[in-house]
């Protein structure tokens, strides 16, 4: 994971025009230090130090870390969201992780937990439940990916246009949602290889979460 907190800092750093040193000298270590960042020889990043990177680099903690959430837009470049140093005293939330969700054209799901994942506090409501699913296929890139955690709120109902998990007939999808001006109810791909689902009138059809985020390290 570490590795690929090096491998952003490297290229945000890079895409800044920013050497090692300067990088350093905007955070207040020695280009050694940074480079050890970037190759992942530092196994401990302290948290300040990480709020300080992302603050010289335009970009949020978030997004070095490999988390991104639902309507962040671009997290490489949103100031803005970036967690203060004291709230970066990150505490965990246990997500029950079930079978991989199709992102694709359909796959059965076993409704007990294979796994936990930790997902940050931060990025979480204490007032609702989670779960989450590996995504199988490539229907909903480049939101997400192909073996990306997805992150889903438990409800029963969704509005329109949203991204969630549902149940059609037995097998589990995660899609976006879309009713029509003539009342019809449909499942969309973002990938447009992919033909749109009807959702019939007698079919089994339930809506099992809302998509709030994927997380590309588990």
């Amino acid at each position: 994971m570490l590795e690929d907190t090096g491998r952003r800092i490297k290229e945000l750093r890079t895409e800044k025009g920013w050497t090692l040193e300067q990088l350093g000298d905007a955070v207040g270590v020695n280009k050694s230090t940074v480079r050890k960042w970037e190759t992942g020889m530092i196994k401990n990043m302290r948290r300040d130090k990480l709020a300080m990177i992302a603050k010289a680099l335009s970009t949020t903690p978030a997004y070095l870390m490999g988390w991104q959430e639902e309507g962040a837009g671009d997290p490489k470049r949103e100031p803005g969201n970036m967690l203060p140093p004291e709230r970066l005293q990150i505490h965990l939330n246990t997500v029950p992780v079930y079978d991989p969700i199709s992102c694709g054209t359909g796959k059965w799901v076993d409704e007990q937990p294979v796994d936990y994942l930790g997902v940050p506090d931060t990025m979480v409501s204490k007032a609702c439940h989670y779960f989450a699913n590996p995504a199988f296929g490539d229907s909903m890139e480049p939101r997400i990916q192909n073996g990306d955690y997805v992150v889903f709120e438990q409800t029963s109902t969704i509005d329109p246009g949203s991204i969630g998990a549902f149940s059609l007939n037995g097998e589990y999808f995660c899609k976006r949602f879309k009713k029509l001006p003539d009342g019809s109810m449909w499942l969309f791909s973002e990938n447009p290889r992919y033909e749109p689902i009807p959702i019939q009138k007698y079919d089994d059809f339930r809506v099992l979460g809302k998509y709030r985020m994927r997380m590309t390290e588990y």
